[in-house]
């Protein structure tokens, strides 16, 4: 029952956005612009040195690619969590929290952006190509699909582990989130090149190295251990774990308005 009141919310926000045919194609044009201005200053850094810690420049493409594949499920079908910080500034969560469904799926569906279609779009465009420069094997495409979904999903928890503090510390401005944004764009790069608290940071605090820079070296054959392909559905599952009792542990600490 929950889940045909989710997908009923999630079909009619949808419809609603599309139905603005210029907002739409103009959301999707600008998300691929974006994405291929990031991949120009990856050109003209790579344009100098050839190799970044080993990694040539369609492999990077590829980081770039599954990146904006991660960020592009993520926006299509939970971005709601962007809007936690002000619902509790306003009292918008009261209406949420008196719903017979639960309050956490139902708040993550209820805004999908129209953006999210130019991210996947070039994504895809990026993580296949990339593929197709390195002669990967047809059969291992599949797996695009499948680290994009569990990145998806692991982005979207480290999300709502950032807005649960929205609670606490309450304020207007999702700043939080916006940090966890710019950590999942880092791995549009090697994580080698970066410091090692970072490079540590993104594979054990918030382990976005498991759905782009992990599964990326093994299907390019930079690491040969095959878990480097299985962690995203288990990174995944445990940020999901953790953004549920942190969800839980906010809503516990949630006072409403008082008006």
């Amino acid at each position: 029952m929950d889940f045909q009141v989710y997908w009923a919310a999630y079909k009619a926000s949808l419809l609603q956005k599309l139905e603005y045919r210029v907002d739409f194609a103009l959301g999707v044009v600008t998300a691929m612009m974006l994405r291929l201005s990031q991949l120009a200053i990856q050109y003209v850094i790579l344009e100098q040195s050839k190799q970044l810690m080993g990694w040539d420049m369609s492999q990077v493409v590829f980081l770039a690619g599954m990146t904006a594949l991660s960020l592009g499920v993520s926006e299509l079908f939970f971005n709601n969590v962007w809007m936690v910080p002000y619902y509790i500034v306003m009292g918008d969560l009261d209406r949420l929290l008196v719903y017979p469904v639960r309050t956490l799926p139902f708040l993550l569906i209820s805004n999908p952006v129209i953006h999210s279609f130019g991210n996947l779009i070039i994504g895809g465009v990026l993580a296949c190509a990339a593929l197709q420069v390195n002669h990967v094997p047809p059969i291992q495409w599949l797996w695009v699909p499948f680290w994009a979904v569990c990145g998806g999903i692991l982005y979207t928890a480290a999300l709502v582990l950032a807005a649960s503090l929205s609670f606490k510390f309450v304020g207007p401005y999702g700043h939080n989130l916006f940090f966890v944004h710019q950590l999942l764009t880092a791995n549009q790069y090697p994580l080698s090149v970066f410091p090692a608290a970072l490079e540590w940071i993104l594979t054990l605090v918030l382990p976005f190295a498991a759905i782009v820079y992990l599964p990326a070296g093994w299907i390019f054959g930079k690491f040969t251990n095959p878990w480097c392909a299985f962690l995203a559905p288990l990174a995944a599952l445990f940020m999901v774990f953790l953004a549920v009792r942190a969800w839980g542990w906010g809503v516990r600490q949630y006072e409403s308005t008082g008006s």
